[in-house]
């Protein structure tokens, strides 16, 4: 086979040095970001705690608007009957 078929690569020390340091920055910084998500279901039960807390808010504004509304429909129903 003739030489300029082949592919020519050239690997050296350096090269695989280099790529070695890359591989260690890349995981340094991946454990970096783990470290910040141990604190994740601690701080998912709080949000879902605080949620829960805060539940009865629609349901008084739906239950008010409910009432409001079915006054207003009352009222309605008064003036036109009275006429």
């Amino acid at each position: 086979m003739p030489e300029d078929t082949q592919p020519h690569v050239r690997i050296t020390l350096q090269t695989i040095y280099d790529k070695q340091l890359d591989n260690e920055r890349l995981l340094v910084r991946t454990l970096e970001r783990l470290d910040n998500l141990a604190d994740v279901p601690d701080r998912l039960r709080e949000l879902e705690q605080k949620q829960a807390e805060a539940s009865w808010v629609p349901k008084v504004v739906l239950a008010a608007l409910g009432s409001g509304l079915g006054a207003f429909g009352t009222a309605i129903f008064s003036l036109l009957r009275g006429l």
